[in-house]
């Protein structure tokens, strides 16, 4: 019975996907030079512990960037210490065979937002981060990006898309994923 559930589950995440996947696609400019794709990790199981890994719904979510982000070229995936960012990336890491880069976090915030920037610089094609409520809003605005709202800490959807055309012209779409 639980096996049903869950395939059911499944099935009625992949329904809206196309949905998002068609609004991603229209938010990425074909000027661009480069697109940086920022999620928040997905939802986290109920632990006690400081560092959670993904609920089933966040398991979801995450395999829902596969189809989200299906006819996105994808470069570099950039993730922070923690499971619940790399577990996020996972099922897209294994898809496109594509290693999960980890920026240090234990060096401070400050550290690691120059960090995971200068990562993203390096690659020279289009990158996919997963970070946190606290650090997506910080990293968009050292890409030169404009100020967004704060991120709720119960807010799992949100996706953030950059692009910058060759004359280093930034340009933000915020667009949904997922369920």
């Amino acid at each position: 019975m639980m096996r049903l559930l869950i395939l059911c589950l499944g099935l009625i995440s992949l329904i809206p996907n196309g949905l998002y996947a068609k609004e991603v696609q229209d938010s990425i400019s074909s000027m661009a030079n480069k697109i940086i794709v920022l999620v928040r990790h997905a939802e986290k199981a109920a632990s006690s512990s400081k560092d959670p890994s993904l609920s089933l719904k966040g398991e979801l979510r995450a395999k829902s960037l596969l189809s989200t982000l299906e006819k996105t070229q994808l470069s570099g995936l950039i993730a922070t210490p923690f499971k619940r960012t790399q577990e996020t990336l996972h099922p897209m890491s294994e898809h496109r065979e594509l290693p999960v880069m980890i920026i240090d976090i234990n060096s401070g915030i400050t550290a690691h937002i120059e960090a995971t920037v200068k990562t993203i610089q390096a690659q020279t094609g289009n990158v996919l981060v997963a970070g946190h409520s606290n650090t997506l809003p910080l990293i968009i605005s050292a890409l030169g990006g404009p100020e967004i709202d704060p991120i709720d800490e119960d807010e799992y959807s949100n996706m953030y898309i950059i692009s910058l055309s060759e004359t280093n012209k930034v340009e933000l779409s915020h667009t949904s994923y997922g369920q």
